[in-house]
């Protein structure tokens, strides 16, 4: 083999080293925490707080500083971090609040849209029954809840309910990630399921190990609407996150229940992983022709169809009420896709761009604003409000 051949041989075992750590990136189980790319500056207490809280000076950065409420994860430990309290020389001061563990001067934290560890009851103060449904691979666990339609000041009505909620989340997420919306849900009424799906903690794994991107996802949240269809609802409300919206884009197109589906909530979906592989490669510094070649690995990997998962090409197979939201400072899944979906469904979605929001981040940044969104969107749904 000549000098040429050889650099050509070379160049190609490095494409296809990338691409496959590239794919790895999407399709490999990974429940870590982290990066913890923020230090702690200082801690003060502030004891005579109800509840008691600290106020946390973080170095200042763009995760530190951006608006809202967000989860601190750091080694060995968890917190709220609240709305930023002031910012100086030394940082981003921010009121944290229900600290486990150990939370001092350097430590090294990550902020996090995922707010709560915790369950519904502890988290929300909403009453939670913790259920299995049968999937196609085993029992899936699930938290639900009854949902508490109010009425007047507030009295409960006696009504039973039959439009429920099913929240399903994203790419390398828990069903914890559904609390932030729990409670515009529950004071709705809908009774509600936070599902687990295949290879989430205490579910059955995939039989490859391997995230399908919503591929075979979608029929645990089949097998997840089975049950509540057998349980009482008539109806349902599907609410998805990031990948989410993928398993739920597919659930509307595959699922012999895709009729029952009154509405959709969808925060930053994936309404197109090729867009999504796009963005990734940029923000990767990775040549655009490494997007294509990544794209190749992934389909001999686990056999995916692109194409089924372009909604914008798809979209007239969405009918119902759907409420969307985007931040504008996303840089895991492209506004781009959303604000192209909403252009093709003018009528049926209710649109929000969420300034100064990251990846899944609408609810975090203004929660008063997204929960009355989402009040008023269900409102307007027959039979979800």
């Amino acid at each position: 083999m000549g000098c040429l051949g050889l650099l050509a041989a070379l160049a190609a075992l490095a494409v296809a080293a990338v691409s496959w750590v590239f794919s790895s990136s999407l399709l490999d189980v990974d429940a870590s925490l982290g990066p913890f790319g923020t230090e702690v500056e200082r801690v003060e207490a502030r004891e005579e707080a109800d509840p008691p809280r600290d106020v946390v000076t973080f170095e200042a950065n763009p995760g530190s500083g951006r608006p809202g409420v967000y989860g601190l994860d750091f080694s060995g430990g968890h917190a709220i971090a609240g709305a930023v309290a002031g910012r100086s020389a030394d940082g981003v001061a921010r009121a944290v609040s229900h600290i486990d563990g150990e939370l001092d001067r350097g430590t090294r934290v990550a902020f996090a849209a995922t707010v709560w560890e915790s369950d519904p009851l502890h988290a929300r103060g909403i009453p939670f029954s913790e259920i299995s449904y049968d999937s196609q691979l085993g029992p899936m666990p699930a938290w639900r809840t009854e949902g508490r339609p109010r009425s007047g000041a507030g009295a409960r009505t006696a009504v039973p309910a039959r439009t429920w909620a099913i929240f399903v989340h994203g790419h390398n997420a828990t069903r914890a990630a559904g609390l932030r919306i729990l409670r515009p849900l529950d004071r709705a009424g809908l009774p509600t399921l936070l599902i687990s799906y295949r290879n989430d903690p205490g579910a059955p794994p995939a039989e490859d190990g391997l995230l399908h991107l919503g591929a075979t996802e979608w029929k645990d949240l089949d097998a997840a609407a089975r049950y509540a269809l057998e349980h009482g609802a008539r109806k349902l409300v599907l609410v998805g996150s990031s990948m989410g919206g993928a398993i739920v884009s597919q659930f509307i197109h595959r699922s012999p229940r895709a009729a029952r589906v009154s509405a959709l909530i969808l925060d930053a979906p994936v309404l197109d992983w090729k867009a999504v592989m796009d963005l990734q490669a940029s923000e990767r510094g990775l040549p655009e022709a490494l997007a294509t070649t990544t794209e190749w690995v992934v389909s001999a990997r686990i056999d995916f169809d692109w194409d089924a998962f372009d909604q914008i090409a798809r979209a007239e197979d969405f009918t119902m009420p759907i409420l969307l939201f985007h931040g504008t400072e996303d840089t895991t899944v492209p506004i781009s896709s959303s604000e192209e979906f909403a252009a093709e469904l003018p009528r049926t979605v209710s649109f929000y761009r969420v300034p100064g929001a990251g990846h899944v981040e609408a609810w975090n940044v203004d929660p008063p604003l997204f929960d009355r969104r989402v009040r008023d969107f269900l409102e307007r749904v027959p039979g979800g409000g």
